[in-house]
Protein backbone atom coordinates (compact mmCIF):
# COMPACT_ATOMS: atom_id res chain seq x y z
CA UNK A 1 0.00 0.00 0.00
CA UNK A 2 0.92 3.76 -0.60
CA UNK A 3 2.18 5.34 2.49
CA UNK A 4 -0.22 8.73 3.27
CA UNK A 5 2.53 10.56 2.85
CA UNK A 6 3.78 10.08 -0.46
CA UNK A 7 -0.15 10.16 -1.58
CA UNK A 8 -0.25 14.07 0.00
CA UNK A 9 2.59 14.72 -1.66
CA UNK A 10 1.59 13.40 -5.22
CA UNK A 11 -1.68 15.36 -6.08
CA UNK A 12 -2.20 12.70 -8.77
CA UNK A 13 -2.35 9.88 -6.35
CA UNK A 14 -4.23 12.24 -4.38
CA UNK A 15 -6.94 12.97 -6.69
CA UNK A 16 -6.98 9.15 -7.94
CA UNK A 17 -7.54 8.22 -3.99
CA UNK A 18 -10.40 10.51 -3.53
CA UNK A 19 -12.38 9.19 -6.92
CA UNK A 20 -12.19 6.03 -6.22
CA UNK A 21 -13.48 6.15 -2.74
CA UNK A 22 -16.21 8.31 -3.64
CA UNK A 23 -19.74 6.96 -5.30
CA UNK A 24 -19.87 8.26 -8.74
CA UNK A 25 -23.51 9.71 -9.59
CA UNK A 26 -24.91 8.69 -13.57
CA UNK A 27 -24.29 9.81 -16.65
CA UNK A 28 -27.19 12.61 -17.69
CA UNK A 29 -27.28 12.66 -22.01
CA UNK A 30 -29.43 14.87 -22.06
CA UNK A 31 -27.72 17.40 -20.23
CA UNK A 32 -24.03 16.56 -21.42
CA UNK A 33 -25.67 16.90 -25.13
CA UNK A 34 -27.67 20.10 -24.33
CA UNK A 35 -23.99 21.59 -23.42
CA UNK A 36 -22.47 20.77 -26.07
CA UNK A 37 -25.34 21.95 -28.65
CA UNK A 38 -24.89 25.24 -26.69
CA UNK A 39 -21.42 25.53 -27.08
CA UNK A 40 -21.18 24.30 -30.73
CA UNK A 41 -24.00 26.93 -31.48
CA UNK A 42 -21.97 29.69 -29.50
CA UNK A 43 -19.33 28.57 -31.35
CA UNK A 44 -20.82 29.41 -34.59
CA UNK A 45 -22.32 32.81 -34.01
CA UNK A 46 -20.10 34.32 -31.22
CA UNK A 47 -17.29 32.44 -31.16
CA UNK A 48 -15.90 35.35 -28.39
CA UNK A 49 -18.24 34.46 -26.00
CA UNK A 50 -17.55 30.48 -25.62
CA UNK A 51 -15.51 30.48 -23.20
CA UNK A 52 -17.81 32.47 -20.72
CA UNK A 53 -20.54 29.98 -21.83
CA UNK A 54 -18.35 27.19 -20.95
CA UNK A 55 -17.98 28.25 -17.34
CA UNK A 56 -21.68 29.07 -17.27
CA UNK A 57 -22.30 25.70 -18.54
CA UNK A 58 -19.83 24.03 -16.04
CA UNK A 59 -22.09 25.15 -13.12
CA UNK A 60 -25.04 23.43 -14.39
CA UNK A 61 -23.46 20.20 -15.42
CA UNK A 62 -21.20 20.25 -12.42
CA UNK A 63 -23.40 21.43 -10.00
CA UNK A 64 -20.62 23.78 -8.82
CA UNK A 65 -20.85 27.44 -7.28
CA UNK A 66 -17.73 28.93 -8.85
CA UNK A 67 -16.27 28.00 -12.47
CA UNK A 68 -13.57 29.45 -15.00
CA UNK A 69 -10.82 29.91 -17.44
CA UNK A 70 -7.43 30.66 -16.57
CA UNK A 71 -5.08 31.01 -19.05
CA UNK A 72 -0.98 31.11 -18.73
CA UNK A 73 0.81 34.15 -19.96
CA UNK A 74 4.03 33.36 -20.58
CA UNK A 75 5.41 36.38 -20.53
CA UNK A 76 4.25 37.06 -16.75
CA UNK A 77 4.86 33.64 -15.53
CA UNK A 78 1.03 34.39 -14.26
CA UNK A 79 -2.67 32.60 -15.02
CA UNK A 80 -5.05 35.37 -16.43
CA UNK A 81 -8.77 34.70 -15.97
CA UNK A 82 -10.39 35.63 -19.28
CA UNK A 83 -13.55 34.33 -18.29
CA UNK A 84 -15.77 33.03 -14.70
CA UNK A 85 -19.05 32.36 -13.57
CA UNK A 86 -20.80 32.04 -10.52
CA UNK A 87 -19.96 33.25 -6.64
CA UNK A 88 -16.13 34.36 -7.99
CA UNK A 89 -18.21 35.88 -11.09
CA UNK A 90 -16.25 39.68 -10.15
CA UNK A 91 -12.90 37.99 -10.34
CA UNK A 92 -13.02 38.08 -14.29
CA UNK A 93 -10.33 38.86 -15.57
CA UNK A 94 -8.21 38.86 -12.52
CA UNK A 95 -4.76 36.61 -12.12
CA UNK A 96 -2.31 34.63 -9.87
CA UNK A 97 1.34 33.72 -10.16
CA UNK A 98 2.05 30.25 -11.83
CA UNK A 99 3.46 29.32 -8.51
CA UNK A 100 0.65 30.18 -6.32
CA UNK A 101 -2.01 28.86 -8.54
CA UNK A 102 -3.48 25.12 -7.93
CA UNK A 103 -3.52 25.83 -11.85
CA UNK A 104 0.49 26.11 -12.04
CA UNK A 105 0.54 21.77 -10.69
CA UNK A 106 -2.33 20.93 -13.30
CA UNK A 107 -0.11 22.20 -16.52
CA UNK A 108 2.82 20.52 -14.97
CA UNK A 109 1.60 17.39 -15.01
CA UNK A 110 -0.98 17.28 -17.50
CA UNK A 111 -3.74 15.84 -15.47
CA UNK A 112 -7.17 16.29 -14.33
CA UNK A 113 -6.63 17.34 -10.46
CA UNK A 114 -8.34 18.21 -7.15
CA UNK A 115 -7.46 20.02 -4.09
CA UNK A 116 -9.05 20.77 -0.93
CA UNK A 117 -7.54 22.78 2.32
CA UNK A 118 -6.27 24.65 -0.62
CA UNK A 119 -4.98 27.72 1.57
CA UNK A 120 -2.79 25.51 3.39
CA UNK A 121 -1.19 24.63 -0.20
CA UNK A 122 -1.55 28.56 -2.01
CA UNK A 123 -1.63 30.76 0.80
CA UNK A 124 -2.85 33.22 -2.28
CA UNK A 125 -6.33 31.55 -2.25
CA UNK A 126 -7.12 32.78 1.12
CA UNK A 127 -7.54 36.71 -0.89
CA UNK A 128 -10.75 35.06 -2.61
CA UNK A 129 -14.51 34.74 -1.34
CA UNK A 130 -16.27 32.78 -0.35
CA UNK A 131 -13.48 30.22 0.53
CA UNK A 132 -12.83 27.44 -1.19
CA UNK A 133 -13.94 23.68 0.00
CA UNK A 134 -12.57 22.09 -2.81
CA UNK A 135 -12.02 22.69 -6.47
CA UNK A 136 -11.88 19.96 -9.37
CA UNK A 137 -9.37 21.50 -12.72
CA UNK A 138 -8.72 19.91 -15.92
CA UNK A 139 -6.26 21.06 -18.33
CA UNK A 140 -6.86 23.25 -21.03
CA UNK A 141 -5.05 22.29 -24.19
CA UNK A 142 -4.13 24.45 -27.42
CA UNK A 143 -2.16 21.99 -30.44
CA UNK A 144 -2.13 19.22 -27.81
CA UNK A 145 0.09 21.41 -24.85
CA UNK A 146 -1.55 22.68 -21.65
CA UNK A 147 -1.79 26.48 -21.73
CA UNK A 148 -4.31 26.89 -18.87
CA UNK A 149 -7.47 25.03 -17.05
CA UNK A 150 -10.58 24.67 -16.69
CA UNK A 151 -12.08 24.90 -12.87
CA UNK A 152 -15.20 24.30 -11.36
CA UNK A 153 -15.81 25.00 -7.33
CA UNK A 154 -17.49 23.78 -5.03
CA UNK A 155 -18.19 26.50 -1.79
CA UNK A 156 -20.21 24.24 0.41
CA UNK A 157 -19.04 21.84 2.84
CA UNK A 158 -19.70 18.08 1.83
CA UNK A 159 -20.27 19.18 -2.05
CA UNK A 160 -17.34 16.89 -3.38
CA UNK A 161 -16.88 16.28 -7.04
CA UNK A 162 -16.48 12.65 -8.71
CA UNK A 163 -15.65 11.00 -11.63
CA UNK A 164 -18.18 11.87 -13.54
CA UNK A 165 -17.37 15.49 -12.75
CA UNK A 166 -14.13 14.89 -13.81
CA UNK A 167 -15.04 13.37 -16.96
CA UNK A 168 -17.84 16.24 -17.91
CA UNK A 169 -15.26 19.03 -17.48
CA UNK A 170 -12.32 17.04 -19.70
CA UNK A 171 -14.99 16.57 -22.38
CA UNK A 172 -16.37 20.14 -21.84
CA UNK A 173 -12.89 21.49 -21.57
CA UNK A 174 -11.50 19.33 -25.01
CA UNK A 175 -14.68 20.57 -26.86
CA UNK A 176 -14.13 24.40 -26.07
CA UNK A 177 -10.27 23.98 -26.16
CA UNK A 178 -11.10 22.77 -29.92
CA UNK A 179 -12.94 26.01 -30.77
CA UNK A 180 -11.04 28.52 -28.48
CA UNK A 181 -7.93 27.37 -30.98
CA UNK A 182 -9.64 28.19 -33.91
CA UNK A 183 -11.14 31.28 -32.92
CA UNK A 184 -7.64 32.28 -31.90
CA UNK A 185 -6.35 30.78 -35.43
CA UNK A 186 -8.69 33.32 -37.10
CA UNK A 187 -7.29 36.34 -34.68
CA UNK A 188 -3.64 35.64 -35.74
CA UNK A 189 -5.10 35.51 -39.63
CA UNK A 190 -6.90 38.59 -38.98
CA UNK A 191 -4.01 40.24 -37.31
CA UNK A 192 -1.09 39.16 -40.20
CA UNK A 193 -3.52 40.44 -43.00
CA UNK A 194 -3.71 43.39 -40.98
CA UNK A 195 0.17 43.74 -40.95
CA UNK A 196 0.46 42.82 -44.20
CA UNK A 197 -2.29 45.41 -45.73
CA UNK A 198 0.25 47.98 -43.60
CA UNK A 199 3.14 46.82 -45.74
CA UNK A 200 1.44 46.55 -48.25
CA UNK A 201 0.16 49.89 -48.29
CA UNK A 202 4.00 51.34 -47.52
CA UNK A 203 5.15 49.80 -50.30
CA UNK A 204 2.92 50.87 -52.45
CA UNK A 205 3.54 54.37 -51.60
CA UNK A 206 7.03 53.99 -51.67
CA UNK A 207 6.52 52.78 -55.36
CA UNK A 208 4.28 55.38 -56.52
CA UNK A 209 7.09 58.06 -55.04
CA UNK A 210 9.58 56.21 -57.64
CA UNK A 211 7.36 56.18 -60.06
CA UNK A 212 6.79 60.30 -60.12
CA UNK A 213 10.86 59.99 -59.55
CA UNK A 214 10.78 57.57 -62.72
CA UNK A 215 8.19 60.56 -64.55
CA UNK A 216 10.66 63.32 -63.74
CA UNK A 217 14.14 62.02 -64.87
CA UNK A 218 12.22 60.64 -68.27
CA UNK A 219 11.44 64.37 -68.94
CA UNK A 220 14.51 65.91 -68.19
CA UNK A 221 16.50 63.14 -69.48
CA UNK A 222 14.22 63.09 -73.06
CA UNK A 223 13.57 66.96 -72.90
CA UNK A 224 15.45 67.96 -76.61
CA UNK A 225 13.94 65.01 -77.58
CA UNK A 226 12.51 65.44 -81.51
CA UNK A 227 9.50 63.85 -80.95
CA UNK A 228 8.29 64.87 -77.65
CA UNK A 229 4.64 63.48 -78.46
CA UNK A 230 6.34 59.81 -77.53
CA UNK A 231 7.85 61.26 -74.52
CA UNK A 232 4.45 62.54 -73.13
CA UNK A 233 3.16 58.92 -74.04
CA UNK A 234 5.83 57.42 -71.68
CA UNK A 235 5.08 59.62 -69.17
CA UNK A 236 1.07 59.07 -69.42
CA UNK A 237 2.14 55.12 -69.12
CA UNK A 238 4.12 55.55 -66.08
CA UNK A 239 1.24 57.44 -64.83
CA UNK A 240 -0.98 54.84 -65.47
CA UNK A 241 1.33 52.27 -63.53
CA UNK A 242 0.62 54.58 -60.75
CA UNK A 243 -2.89 54.60 -61.09
CA UNK A 244 -2.83 51.02 -60.99
CA UNK A 245 -1.25 50.45 -57.67
CA UNK A 246 -3.20 53.27 -56.48
CA UNK A 247 -6.37 51.07 -56.65
CA UNK A 248 -4.33 48.25 -55.12
CA UNK A 249 -3.26 50.52 -52.14
CA UNK A 250 -6.83 51.86 -51.31
CA UNK A 251 -7.77 48.53 -51.59
CA UNK A 252 -5.44 47.72 -48.86
CA UNK A 253 -5.27 43.96 -51.03
CA UNK A 254 -2.59 42.92 -53.96
CA UNK A 255 -6.15 42.50 -56.19
CA UNK A 256 -8.36 44.33 -57.45
CA UNK A 257 -11.58 44.36 -59.15
CA UNK A 258 -11.63 45.21 -62.70
CA UNK A 259 -14.64 47.92 -62.51
CA UNK A 260 -12.15 49.70 -59.96
CA UNK A 261 -9.41 49.86 -61.87
CA UNK A 262 -11.23 51.07 -65.30
CA UNK A 263 -12.85 54.00 -63.03
CA UNK A 264 -9.46 54.67 -61.71
CA UNK A 265 -7.59 54.51 -65.19
CA UNK A 266 -10.33 56.06 -67.21
CA UNK A 267 -10.93 59.04 -64.38
CA UNK A 268 -7.43 60.01 -64.57
CA UNK A 269 -7.75 60.47 -68.23
CA UNK A 270 -10.95 62.11 -68.09
CA UNK A 271 -13.06 59.96 -69.76
CA UNK A 272 -15.01 58.28 -66.80
CA UNK A 273 -18.32 59.74 -68.09
CA UNK A 274 -18.10 59.05 -71.52
CA UNK A 275 -17.51 55.33 -71.15
CA UNK A 276 -20.22 52.76 -70.64
CA UNK A 277 -19.06 50.21 -67.73
CA UNK A 278 -20.69 46.84 -67.33
CA UNK A 279 -19.57 43.77 -65.56
CA UNK A 280 -19.95 41.61 -62.72
CA UNK A 281 -17.19 41.90 -59.96
CA UNK A 282 -14.10 39.86 -61.13
CA UNK A 283 -11.13 40.53 -59.30
CA UNK A 284 -7.42 40.22 -60.59
CA UNK A 285 -4.69 39.03 -59.24
CA UNK A 286 -1.67 42.00 -58.80
CA UNK A 287 0.35 41.36 -62.39
CA UNK A 288 -3.21 41.30 -63.97
CA UNK A 289 -4.43 44.26 -62.53
CA UNK A 290 -1.35 46.05 -63.53
CA UNK A 291 -1.83 44.66 -66.96
CA UNK A 292 -5.35 45.47 -67.38
CA UNK A 293 -4.77 49.16 -65.66
CA UNK A 294 -1.89 49.43 -69.21
CA UNK A 295 -4.27 47.97 -71.50
CA UNK A 296 -7.42 50.25 -70.53
CA UNK A 297 -4.96 53.41 -70.35
CA UNK A 298 -3.92 52.77 -73.94
CA UNK A 299 -7.13 52.15 -75.04
CA UNK A 300 -8.50 55.33 -73.44
CA UNK A 301 -5.73 57.88 -74.48
CA UNK A 302 -6.18 56.13 -78.31
CA UNK A 303 -9.91 56.36 -78.32
CA UNK A 304 -9.07 60.13 -77.17
CA UNK A 305 -6.75 61.04 -79.54
CA UNK A 306 -8.22 59.29 -82.69
CA UNK A 307 -11.37 57.09 -81.79
CA UNK A 308 -14.23 57.46 -80.14
CA UNK A 309 -13.83 59.89 -77.74
CA UNK A 310 -11.94 62.45 -80.03
CA UNK A 311 -15.21 63.20 -81.21
CA UNK A 312 -18.17 65.13 -79.55
CA UNK A 313 -20.49 62.14 -80.40
CA UNK A 314 -18.98 59.12 -80.00
CA UNK A 315 -19.02 56.87 -77.20
CA UNK A 316 -17.51 53.91 -75.63
CA UNK A 317 -18.07 50.75 -73.82
CA UNK A 318 -15.91 48.45 -71.62
CA UNK A 319 -17.91 45.16 -70.80
CA UNK A 320 -16.44 41.69 -69.63
CA UNK A 321 -17.82 38.52 -68.07
CA UNK A 322 -17.71 35.16 -67.38
CA UNK A 323 -18.12 32.04 -69.48
CA UNK A 324 -18.42 29.13 -67.26
CA UNK A 325 -17.97 26.60 -69.58
CA UNK A 326 -15.56 24.04 -69.33
CA UNK A 327 -12.54 25.83 -68.14
CA UNK A 328 -13.87 29.51 -66.75
CA UNK A 329 -12.80 32.06 -68.75
CA UNK A 330 -12.52 35.63 -68.58
CA UNK A 331 -13.97 37.64 -71.55
CA UNK A 332 -13.28 40.88 -72.17
CA UNK A 333 -14.54 43.55 -74.57
CA UNK A 334 -13.73 47.61 -75.38
CA UNK A 335 -15.90 48.44 -77.92
CA UNK A 336 -15.75 52.22 -79.87
CA UNK A 337 -18.77 53.70 -81.85
CA UNK A 338 -19.70 57.20 -83.50
CA UNK A 339 -15.85 58.53 -83.89
CA UNK A 340 -14.17 58.96 -86.90
CA UNK A 341 -13.91 55.83 -89.71
CA UNK A 342 -10.91 53.87 -88.49
CA UNK A 343 -8.76 52.89 -90.81
CA UNK A 344 -5.64 50.19 -89.90
CA UNK A 345 -2.31 51.17 -88.98
CA UNK A 346 -0.10 50.77 -91.44
CA UNK A 347 2.53 49.37 -88.75
CA UNK A 348 2.05 48.01 -85.17
CA UNK A 349 3.35 50.41 -82.34
CA UNK A 350 4.05 50.23 -78.92
CA UNK A 351 0.47 50.13 -77.61
CA UNK A 352 -0.41 47.93 -80.09
CA UNK A 353 2.15 45.37 -79.12
CA UNK A 354 1.13 46.14 -75.35
CA UNK A 355 -2.99 45.32 -75.91
CA UNK A 356 -1.62 42.08 -77.90
CA UNK A 357 0.03 40.41 -75.35
CA UNK A 358 -3.36 40.49 -73.35
CA UNK A 359 -4.10 40.34 -69.54
CA UNK A 360 -1.80 37.47 -68.14
CA UNK A 361 1.18 38.09 -70.93
CA UNK A 362 0.14 34.83 -73.09
CA UNK A 363 -1.73 37.00 -75.70
CA UNK A 364 -5.41 36.02 -76.09
CA UNK A 365 -6.26 39.45 -77.70
CA UNK A 366 -7.69 40.46 -80.82
CA UNK A 367 -8.16 43.34 -82.36
CA UNK A 368 -10.96 44.35 -84.85
CA UNK A 369 -10.16 47.86 -86.52
CA UNK A 370 -13.61 48.08 -88.04
CA UNK A 371 -14.02 51.81 -90.15
CA UNK A 372 -17.06 52.04 -87.56
CA UNK A 373 -14.89 51.79 -84.45
CA UNK A 374 -12.17 49.81 -82.93
CA UNK A 375 -13.45 46.28 -81.07
CA UNK A 376 -10.99 44.90 -78.81
CA UNK A 377 -11.71 41.42 -77.07
CA UNK A 378 -9.41 40.34 -74.66
CA UNK A 379 -9.42 36.59 -72.83
CA UNK A 380 -7.57 34.99 -70.10
CA UNK A 381 -8.53 31.67 -68.38
CA UNK A 382 -10.10 33.13 -64.92
CA UNK A 383 -7.71 31.02 -62.52
CA UNK A 384 -4.64 32.90 -64.33
CA UNK A 385 -6.33 36.41 -64.12
CA UNK A 386 -7.69 36.36 -60.91
CA UNK A 387 -4.38 35.06 -58.93
CA UNK A 388 -1.52 35.82 -61.03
Amino acid sequence: MLEVEAVLDDPVLQTEQWLLSRPSRSRDHARENAALLALADEMAQRPENVLQLLCELILDTCDADSAGVSLLDHDSDEFVWPAVAGAWAPFVNGTMPRSASPCGQVVKYDRVLIFRDIVAQFPAAAQASPEIDEILLAPFHVDGVPVGTVWAISHRAGRQFDREDRRLLTDLARFTAAAYQTTSARESARTAQRQLSIANRELGHRLKNLLTMVIAITGQTLKRHKDQDDVRSLEKRFEALGAAHNVLIEQQSSAATIGDIARDVLGAIGQLNRVTIEGPEVTLGPRTALACSLILHELGTNALKYGALSSEGGRTTLSWEVDRQADPTLLLRWREAGGPAVIKPKRTGFGSRLVGMGLVGSGGAVIDYDPDGVRVKLSAPLSEASTH
